[in-house]
């Protein structure tokens, strides 16, 4: 790879799940939220996540909008796997009670993962496909008011904790019809911007290089002392990407420039599965749209339960597209343009990932900030009752400027270790002992 070229990482993105959609209703208890609470905040925070702090800012005025009958709908960013855990914490101490709309997926993962949520409030959804259902409760909570609702705009975890993924319009979409029912009873929806930001407290750059180190080993290459973090995730993450693309007989691209290198490669895997599935792009598609378009039409043959003679095929093609998404994904100067521990941390982490297809652990114990935003008023995007043209659009982007406003204020802030830059070479930081 050209070292002067953008620092390729992966996004962590979920998986299609090979089970049918399932509706998890909500069925908030108060009893089990308290009980939830405090093991969260006693245990699961600061033992399973490593995150022993959780300070929230901004929330002094919440209060006096829902005192007021308003209704909030609560739109933060989705950094790391561990934002449920931090967001039921940073409410709490906010005095605030929210249901949260969630990919069904994650209800699948246990039962009594289901339980706890459901107990919380949370609702499933169908992000790949409308889902009336799931709207339906989410306009519900809205205009009943009890509690705030939670969507998570960016729909997945990118391990970006720096800078906001762009933001989908559905969540706007959904506020917005929210805002118009609650118009014609003479009442407000806040849309509450929330900024999420978890740093390490301490130095953890030899677990970093460990970890680099191990990378290195898995994808039997090496890396030279000599080289800065940077210049070590650059060479692992493009030597990941060749080794996937060899595995699965595609053509190598001879060329050094990561731009070239992710079209024409992610360009092959797609129009594979595009004529697969009888998809014809057009003309300037761009190829994160081609991918999105394919996944919606593999998810509706795989949980359609009269097309079972075509599951095992539409496996195939869900492997193909999360693959293409996956080459989509080795772009941007996440790290390169600011190389601290922290972003260093959490693209080694988003490579680990993808290389052994699994979650992987914290780095190390970590700080949470969560900024509460200026609500911003629905009702001005309405127009006699009802949205404005073009408001969805309008709305999604305030909020997601917002979002990153509320980043860039606490990390302006930011004096922990993780906030340090690190741009020596890794051979000035010796691994921790057994790791």
């Amino acid at each position: 790879m050209d070292p002067g070229a953008p620092l390729p990482y992966l996004a962590c993105v979920l998986d299609f799940t090979d089970l049918p959609y399932q509706w998890f209703e909500p069925r908030p208890n108060r009893l089990a939220r308290w009980l939830l609470r405090c093991h969260n905040r006693r245990t699961h925070l600061p033992g399973t996540l490593q995150i022993t702090r959780v300070q929230i800012q901004g929330h002094g005025g919440l209060g006096d909008y829902r005192r007021a009958g308003d209704r909030l709908v609560l739109l933060p960013n989705h950094p790391t796997h561990a934002d449920a855990a931090i967001l039921l914490e940073a409410t709490r101490q906010a005095g605030l009670s929210t249901q949260v709309m969630a990919a069904y997926d994650v209800f699948l993962r246990s039962r009594c993962d289901a339980w706890v949520m459901q107990r919380l409030g949370a609702f499933s959804v169908d992000r790949d496909s409308s889902d009336p259902r799931a709207m339906k409760t989410a306009l519900s909570v809205i205009e009943r008011g009890r509690h705030a609702l939670t969507v998570f705009p960016e729909g997945n975890v990118y391990l970006e904790n720096d800078r906001v993924t762009p933001f989908n319009d559905g969540a706007a979409f959904l506020a917005l019809r929210g805002a118009k029912a609650a118009a014609a009873q003479n009442q407000r929806v806040w849309i509450v911007p929330v900024s999420i930001k978890a740093t390490h407290r301490e130095d953890v750059r030899s677990q970093i290089t460990a970890r680099l180190t191990e990378l290195a080993r898995a994808l039997d290459t090496s890396i030279d002392e000599n080289m800065t973090p940077v210049e070590v995730l650059r060479k692992l993450g493009g030597a990941a990407l060749r080794r996937n693309l060899k595995h699965r007989g595609l053509d190598i691209p001879e060329t050094d420039k990561l731009g070239d290198f992710i079209e024409h490669a992610g360009g092959a895997v797609l129009q594979g599965l595009e004529t697969k599935l009888g998809i014809t792009a057009k003309p300037g598609d761009e190829l994160m749209d081609r991918i999105r378009k394919a996944r919606r039409i593999i998810h509706e043959v795989r949980t359609d339960p009269e097309r079972v003679a075509d599951h095992a095929a539409a496996s195939t093609w869900a492997d193909e597209a999360m693959f293409a998404l996956r080459i989509a994904s080795y772009s941007g100067r996440y790290a390169a343009d600011h190389p601290s521990v922290d972003r260093i941390a959490e693209t080694a982490e988003k490579l680990a990932e993808d290389v052994h297809r699994k979650m992987m652990p914290p780095t190390g114990t970590r700080s949470v900030t969560v900024r509460f935003g200026k609500p911003l008023d629905l009702t001005v995007y309405l127009d006699n009752g009802k949205p404005r043209r073009g408001a969805v659009s309008e709305v999604s982007a305030a909020a997601e400027a917002a979002v990153q406003d509320g980043l860039d204020q606490i990390n302006a802030a930011n004096t922990l270790a993780g906030a340090a830059l690190w741009d020596s070479p890794i051979g000035e930081i010796i691994p921790a002992p057994g790791v």
